[in-house]
Order: C-alpha cells, then structure tokens, then sequence
C-alpha cells in the first residue's frame, strides 16, 4: 500500500518574523531614597545603554547644602557632584555607572538598554 500525501494548502507560504532588538527597548526602574547615610545603585549592561536619574528636588534658588548625588562612569574614570533634577549618562557595553545620593536627596534610576542585554541595577 503507498504512502497517501497530504494535500497543501492553497496560497503562499508566510514565513514568521525574526524578532528585532530595537535600542533602548528594555527599560529598569528603581527608587533610591537614603535614610542617614548616603546610598547608591551600580548600573550595568552588556550592551550600550542609557541612565536617567531624577529627583525630589525642583526648587528655585538652588539645592539645600549637602543635597545632592554623585554620579561615576568606570569607562573613564571621570565622577561628578550634580544638584540638578535631572541628569543623563550613557555607558557602553560592559560599564557601570555608580550614582550615590546623600540624605535628603530621593529619586528614581532608570536604565534603557536593548531587549536582549543582561542588565542590572544593584545597590551599593
């Protein structure tokens, strides 16, 4: 007895779509709020990657003394005080970026990398 063949379906094949990794497509999230000492978070990704980091502070007239953060790239070895609200740092693949906060400063740390890097932000 011979083998019977499925009959195909009528019509063209459609072929899936391979999934591409847009830039800045993941996104981390974390809260930074010191309580008496200063606190920090490490950030890292083994891709090129972005961080934001926002804060409490919106005011005129300039930031309270000892508020603030420091922001460090390990790339390059350059670290900088900040008092502003916002601030923006980029990292390629494999970096950390340390931002500590002293009390009183609260504030949100975002990290945007690719869908598929492994990605972290740890505290310090």
């Amino acid at each position: 007895m011979m083998a019977r063949k499925r009959p195909r379906a009528a019509g063209p094949r459609t072929r899936r779509k391979t999934h591409t990794c847009e830039p800045l497509s993941q996104i981390l999230v974390h809260a930074l709020a010191p309580g008496t000492q200063p606190a920090g978070v490490k950030c890292t990704s083994d891709g090129d990657f972005l961080v934001y980091c926002s804060t409490n502070y919106f005011g005129t007239g300039g930031a309270p003394p000892s508020w603030g953060y420091f922001v460090e790239v390990k790339s390059t070895g350059a670290g900088t005080g900040s008092a502003s609200p916002v601030y923006i740092v980029g990292g390629v693949a494999n970096d950390v970026i340390t931002i500590t906060m002293q009390p009183g400063t609260t504030g949100f740390i975002t990290l945007q990398t690719r869908c598929d890097a492994k990605t972290s932000i740890t505290s310090t």
